[in-house]
């Protein structure tokens, strides 16, 4: 059964062995834990919490909703929600984010989470959320567009540190 876990301290070494499976840095994505000790994890964890309800917390001043993507009790990813936005993420940012463990990766586990978190994102108001995606993130591009993603025009294709991303709507109506 698939199902998305808000982080909590409660979390353990599963999820921790996760976050070992998650590349530090990819195409547009970054993993704060690889390499990482336990003490880190739990600490990630508490600052995962607080960025629920303190906007200052993080350097995006936004409100985030972190979760682990499970299927059954194996943790298969992390997704992020940003819940308050600014101009920034309104216009311009993704405000959903996700990662997926190496060793699941190319078994639709991004699919289902992807339909999870778009449930969430709905159950918390959103009528529509942008997702911006590297030019060259292929399994990405391909997620977001079969869930619905189309090219915001006014936004298409703007440099990035890694090159071109292009930002795009999935409406939730």
């Amino acid at each position: 059964m698939d199902k998305l876990i808000k982080i909590n301290m409660d979390m353990g070494l599963l999820e921790y062995e996760m976050y070992q499976d998650i590349p530090e840095v990819e195409i547009g994505s970054e993993n704060p834990l690889y390499g990482k000790n336990y003490d880190d994890f739990q600490q990630y964890l508490n600052q995962c919490i607080e960025e629920e309800t303190n906007e200052n917390i993080n350097f995006y001043n936004t409100t985030t909703n972190r979760y682990i993507y499970y299927d059954n009790t194996y943790p298969i990813g992390e997704v992020g929600i940003r819940t308050s936005l600014n101009d920034f993420w309104i216009n311009r940012g993704s405000q959903i984010f996700y990662k997926i463990r190496l060793s699941e990766r190319g078994k639709g586990y991004g699919q289902r989470m992807m339909k999870l978190v778009l449930e969430e994102c709905k159950r918390l108001g959103f009528k529509k959320i942008r997702i911006n995606c590297n030019d060259l993130n292929y399994p990405s591009k391909k997620l977001i567009i079969n869930n619905g993603g189309v090219i915001d025009e006014s936004k298409k294709s703007y440099k990035t540190n890694e090159g071109t991303s292009s930002s795009y709507i999935i409406n939730l109506n």
